[in-house]
C-alpha cells in the first residue's frame, strides 16, 4: 500500500471515531452534565490517559524546546479552548443545525491556508470535492431545510470562528510534524487547552452529581477512543505526506458517521436531503483521492481504457 493511501485511511479512520462524539455527547447530555462538563472531561481524561504513558514508554517524546512551547500553547488555546467556547456558544444563541454548518466551513480555511503557507494547488479535481463536501455537510446538517438555520450576526461570527480554530490544528500541526512525534503533538495541545480552559469551567459540578459508572465509563471512551486514538490517526495520516486541503476534506466523514448513528441509535431522520447529503460527502472523499491517480492515467490513454474497462 502507498504512503499516501496508508495516509488518506488514517485521517478517515479518525474522522469516523470523531463521528461517534455527537451521539456520545447526546446520551451524556441525558445525565444532565453540561456541554462545559464533558467538555473539561474530555480532555481532562485524555491528558491523564496520554501523558502517562508517553512519560513511562516514551519520556524523550515530551522534551520541547521554547519555540515548542510557544507553539503547543498557540495550538491549545486556539484548537481546544477557542474552538470549544465558539462553537458551543454558537450552538446556544442560533441552532445545532446552524453551528455544524458554520463549522464545516473548516475544509475551506484549511484549503486557503494551505495555499499559503504549504503551497498546495487548487486543482479541479480538488475544487470540485470541495464544493462537493461544502454542499453535502449543509444538506447533512439541515436536511436541506432553511427553516432549520437561526442566523444572527454574533451567531454567525461564532460559528465561522469555530470553523476556522478548527482548521487551525491541521494547519499547525502540519507545520510541526517533521520536528514533533505524533504524541508529543498531542499530549501538548490537550494539556495545554485543558489549561486554559480550567478557569471558565466547573470541574467539580460533577461530583455533586449522583455517582454513575456508565457516565463516567462513557466519558472514559469518549477521552480514549474518540480523542486520544482520533487525533493520533489524523495526526500520523498529515506525517503520510498528504495534503492538509484533502485532510480536512476527508475528516468530514465525521459527520457522515455522526448522522448514520443518530438514525440507528436514536431514530433520528436520514432519508431525504441528508442522505443525499451523506452521498456527496463520500463521493468527495473519493474525488479527493482520486486528484493523485487519475491525472496520471489520463496522460496514458491505454491505461485509461484499462481503467474504464476494468
Amino acid at each position: 500500500m502507498k504512503k499516501q493511501t496508508k495516509g488518506y485511511l488514517l485521517v478517515a479512520a479518525a474522522g469516523i471515531l470523531w463521528g461517534t462524539i455527537g451521539p456520545q455527547v447526546k446520551i451524556l447530555l441525558n445525565y444532565q452534565l453540561s456541554v462545559q462538563t464533558i467538555v473539561l472531561w474530555r480532555m481532562a481524561f485524555a491528558f491523564v490517559i496520554l501523558f502517562p504513558f508517553v512519560f513511562f514508554t516514551k519520556r524523550e517524546m515530551l522534551k520541547i524546546d521554547l519555540k515548542g512551547v510557544a507553539y503547543f500553547s498557540l495550538i491549545g488555546i486556539c484548537t481546544q479552548f477557542f474552538f470549544n467556547l465558539l462553537y458551543f456558544s454558537a450552538i446556544q444563541i442560533t441552532t445545532i443545525a446552524t453551528a455544524v454548518t458554520l463549522l464545516y466551513t473548516a475544509p475551506i480555511f484549511i484549503a486557503v491556508m494551505a495555499r499559503i503557507f504549504y503551497k498546495e494547488l487548487f486543482t479541479a479535481f480538488k475544487t470540485v470535492a470541495l464544493l462537493l463536501c461544502i454542499g453535502g455537510c449543509f444538506f447533512t446538517a439541515t436536511g436541506g431545510s432553511m427553516e432549520t438555520l437561526k442566523l444572527n450576526l454574533l451567531g454567525v461570527l461564532m460559528g465561522l470562528g469555530a470553523g476556522f480554530t478548527f482548521s487551525l490544528f491541521t494547519i499547525l500541526s502540519k507545520a510541526i510534524i517533521k520536528k514533533y512525534h505524533q504524541l508529543t503533538i498531542i499530549v501538548y495541545s490537550i494539556g495545554f487547552g485543558l489549561l486554559f480552559y480550567l478557569p471558565f469551567s466547573h470541574p467539580f459540578a460533577i461530583f455533586q452529581m449522583e455517582p454513575n459508572f456508565n457516565m463516567w465509563l462513557l466519558l472514559f471512551f469518549i477521552s480514549l477512543i474518540s480523542t486520544v486514538l482520533a487525533y493520533g490517526l489524523y495526526i500520523t495520516g498529515l506525517s503520510y505526506g498528504i495534503e492538509a486541503s484533502k485532510a480536512g476534506i476527508i475528516s468530514t466523514l465525521e459527520l457522515v458517521v455522526s448522522v448514520i448513528l443518530s438514525y440507528l441509535v436514536f431514530k433520528e431522520a436520514f432519508w431525504g436531503w441528508k442522505l443525499i447529503g451523506v452521498l456527496m460527502v463520500v463521493v468527495s472523499v473519493i474525488i479527493v483521492q482520486a486528484d493523485k491517480i487519475l491525472p496520471a492515467k489520463i496522460k496514458q490513454p491505454k491505461r485509461l481504457a484499462a481503467l474504464i474497462i476494468g
